[in-house]
């Protein structure tokens, strides 16, 4: 144990070694991620449908579910669940299974046909994305108008009509647009970098020729595998506390939940870049080649990821690939704990998620490897794998073996006719 522990470090040092001997690309790694979220950051500013609402009915009068119903047909919202009380709600605002919470009070239906009241309805949007918030807003001041008018007349402005809303947006009282585009960038810049890093590790030792030293080593397979990740990691984690300083100190946005948290659910998504990456390079000849496929997994990653339109406005089919999106869920994570202050028991799912596509991505570049590290290999081993199949097929089933089966025929005939001699 303590050998492979050695070798392992020494193949980590020796990746440290390397990255530092290429001055371009330690500059990249680690003043290109914060001079891309300077300039994005800086300049931070299609419809959103069916934005999750929770509704909170304290009257439970048929004035207050015309009201809900109203709500419910429009384009914007989309019921999802009612709350028995505001403090509910605001749990799971907090964990992002809704993004609006309509609150109906106690005599709301008594104040809409009083000419000398106003039926107040509070409106609690979630501010850490302000696009979700004017859209909720937007919808409920539609629907409020549109029983004002209703009840009013036709001639009524809808401005001081019977229903006035009492509109909160938590998270992000001013509606700014940086804390949500940001932790967007944040996410995608960790993607970015990890999924780099690792796609140029076995692609970078073919192309100088130093792969052929490394199978002479006595490095077994899993020693290389997490000699080549350890590095990969560690670049990985250091960049993300790098922007996670430059976000507070520079943007002034607030880390509400725990840094701690933050990081350990960084770790299972940036190994999923690692099993990406790792996979990339295994089937790439050179590392112009794996930074073609890097290109193509980070468009996919961006079209499936919610990082320009919500995963929920998506096609049906879309929607599930989405599901297997590693940006998505750790997108989620970041704004959950950065700008909700969430923790584990409200995040456990996307944590859960994060953690079985870095083991499936990491299973995948373990088989990968154990092809064998020639970008042809897995494909020699397929074939003798269906070679092997086929023998086994015609051993364990000589009567679906055509040629197995006429040879046993022959062969049982030959004897009967010994015996009936």
């Amino acid at each position: 144990m303590k050998d492979d522990l050695q070798r392992i470090w020494g193949l980590a040092i020796k990746e440290f070694l390397q990255l530092g001997r290429d001055k371009l690309l330690l500059a990249f790694l680690i003043l290109g991620p914060l001079l891309e979220l300077l300039l994005m950051g800086g300049m931070a500013g299609g419809g959103v449908h069916n934005l999750p609402l929770a509704v909170v009915d304290q009257e439970r009068s048929r004035a207050s579910r015309e009201f809900v119903a109203k709500l419910d047909r429009t384009d914007e919202l989309r019921i999802t669940a009612y709350a028995e009380s505001v403090t509910e709600a605001r749990n799971w605002m907090q964990s992002g299974e809704v993004a609006a919470i309509a609150v109906i009070p106690p005599g709301y239906s008594t104040a809409l046909t009083d000419p000398q009241r106003s039926a107040s309805v509070q409106v609690i949007a979630d501010g850490s994305n302000n696009v979700i918030s004017t859209v909720a807003l937007a919808a409920a001041e539609d629907v409020a108008s549109q029983i004002s008018r209703d009840i009013s007349g036709p001639s009524s402005t809808g401005k001081q009509g019977p229903v006035t809303l009492r509109f909160m947006a938590r998270f992000n009282a001013a509606l700014e647009d940086q804390p949500h585009a940001i932790t967007a960038m944040l996410g995608m810049i960790v993607f970015q970098v990890a999924l780099v890093v690792a796609a140029q590790s076995f692609a970078r030792e073919r192309e100088l020729g130093t792969l052929e030293q490394l199978r002479v080593t006595p490095l077994k397979r899993l020693d290389l595998m997490l000699g080549k990740a350890i590095p990969t990691l560690v670049i990985g984690l250091v960049d993300f506390l790098m922007m996670m300083v430059l976000i507070i100190v520079w943007f002034d946005i607030p880390l509400r939940g725990s840094l701690l948290l933050l990081c350990l659910l960084t770790i299972p998504f940036v190994i999923a870049q690692i099993g990406w990456g790792t996979l990339i390079s295994l089937v790439s000849r050179t590392q112009q080649q794996a930074m073609l496929l890097v290109f193509a997994l980070a468009m996919l990653e961006v079209a499936f990821s919610g990082f320009l339109v919500p995963a929920g406005d998506m096609p049906g089919v879309m929607r599930v690939i989405s599901y297997v999106s590693s940006v998505q869920h750790y997108l989620v994570v970041l704004r959950g704990v950065m700008l909700r202050g969430a923790g584990l028991r409200l995040l456990w799912m996307p944590g859960l998620s994060l953690a079985g596509i870095a083991f499936f991505t990491m299973a995948l570049a373990w088989v990968r490897l154990r092809a064998g590290l020639d970008t042809d290999a897995f494909q020699i081993d397929v074939a003798g794998a269906w070679r092997r199949v086929q023998r086994w097929w015609c051993d364990e089933r000589p009567p679906l073996c055509p040629k197995r089966g006429r040879r046993r025929k022959a062969e049982h005939r030959r004897g009967w006719s010994r015996e009936t001699a």
